[in-house]
């Protein structure tokens, strides 16, 4: 059994539906198809944390349902993976026998969560439905769970669990949060952390675990942790077998060009698994943020429809909240720039540090406090503008209880 689509997009999230969005916003009549391993409509992944602490149901992830797809004439294989893709005959192979045959394709394969080399049938990561609905089941019963890797899975997870449970980090780095925020940043939000009773244990990592009554953790320094609920967040990688196999370039992501395309012209990427150019240094990176997904899926999809769209390169934009503490890092946030300048008032909270180039141009920030000013940060740093001074720093917090810093 086969089918012949105009189009075909491999994945059913941020990158994948804001490109099949944007296919029917300027194409009404070609043909379209989604295929996705999950079988159920787009949800939100931001939200899941939110969903296993029990703080928004199940049904509050979904970003569409079914009656979306219908809407748009777009047919949808959910529930299924490529097992075959050859990008010179324009076909791939489903699973279930199934060829499909494409005039475009989107490769908007996401990333897979990264596991450990030991591992416990109470231990989970997080990158799936399927995995958060594990992970309600796992903390139902938990009095004490510990997190490994201090990102954007395992300190969001750890914060919205309930706060009588007792929690613990393992950081193999020696900060929190080391490929968000700059080192700053890490070392206010450890202090902030501990005093609402997270145990972080750095520069540490699982020897090994025992399944008993619970489990019993031994770390590499020796340290000895009983815990009912072990977290994995040790990052992603990249799904590129496709790529690979079909003899795309990858390096660690598939390479993609200002045009969201792949070294095949019939063939494009985005998102999670798409390496393109960063905005600020030009390098090849992939971002892993929502907003990136959404905009190199809209780029991909102008340029399937033969619009010539030039996408400027990504930026990295993390905006959460991890225990009650609003957290952001926008643009490039290392301090090997020319300056940076600093804003920190104890008394709020509210921390501030943007990171300079040689022409005084923000080129990134990362805050603590409310984030409500991210957006502003983000237009700045993407309309390459001059640094505008301290006022923009203190915000509303009271000049007198704020330290500034201007550093080169």
């Amino acid at each position: 059994m086969s089918a012949h689509y105009d189009f075909v997009i491999i994945g059913n999230s941020a990158a994948g539906l804001q490109a099949l969005r944007t296919l029917r916003r300027h194409d009404r009549h070609s043909t379209i198809a989604i295929i996705d391993r999950e079988d159920c409509p787009a949800y939100s992944r931001v939200l899941t944390p939110y969903y296993i602490g029990g703080h928004i149901a199940r049904e509050e992830l979904n970003i569409v349902d079914q009656s979306f797809y219908d809407s748009l004439g777009i047919t949808t294989l959910f529930g299924q993976t490529v097992v075959a893709f050859d990008p010179e005959k324009h076909s791939l192979q489903l699973v279930d026998g199934r060829d499909i045959g494409f005039g475009k394709l989107l490769l908007a394969t996401g990333a897979e969560a990264r596991t450990l080399t030991v591992s416990a049938q109470r231990s989970c990561v997080l990158r799936h439905l399927a995995d958060a609905d594990k992970l309600v089941g796992l903390l139902k019963e938990a009095q004490s769970i510990t997190a490994i890797g201090a990102g954007l899975v395992s300190l969001p997870l750890l914060s919205h669990a309930h706060k009588e449970i007792e929690k613990h980090l393992i950081v193999g780095s020696d900060r929190i949060f080391s490929r968000v925020v700059d080192a700053d940043a890490a070392e206010i939000l450890e202090e902030l952390l501990t005093s609402q009773g997270l145990n972080i244990y750095k520069q540490d990592d699982i020897k090994t675990i025992k399944e008993e009554a619970q489990l019993q953790l031994t770390l590499n320094s020796g340290k000895q942790l009983a815990s009912d609920l072990l977290i994995v967040g040790k990052g992603v990688t990249p799904n590129t077998h496709l790529a690979v196999e079909a003899g795309l370039d990858v390096e660690y992501g598939v390479s993609i060009d200002r045009f969201c395309c792949s070294n095949h012209p019939d063939v494009f990427a985005a998102g999670d698994a798409a390496e393109g150019a960063d905005f600020v240094t030009g390098e090849l990176t992939i971002q892993g943020n929502w907003m990136t997904a959404v905009e190199q899926g809209e780029n991909a999809a102008l340029n399937m429809l033969g619009m010539q769209c030039h996408y400027p390169g990504s930026l990295k934009n993390n905006i959460t909240e991890i225990f009650g503490i609003e957290v952001a890092a926008v643009g490039y946030c290392h301090d090997d720039v020319s300056k940076t300048a600093i804003s920190w008032n104890a008394m709020t909270g509210r921390f501030r540090k943007v990171f300079l180039d040689e022409k005084q141009r923000v080129v990134g920030t990362t805050m603590i406090g409310e984030t409500n000013d991210s957006g502003l940060y983000y237009h700045l740093v993407s309309t390459h503008s001059i640094f505008p001074g301290k006022g923009l720093l203190s915000g509303n917090a009271n000049y007198a209880q704020t330290q500034f810093r201007l550093e080169t």
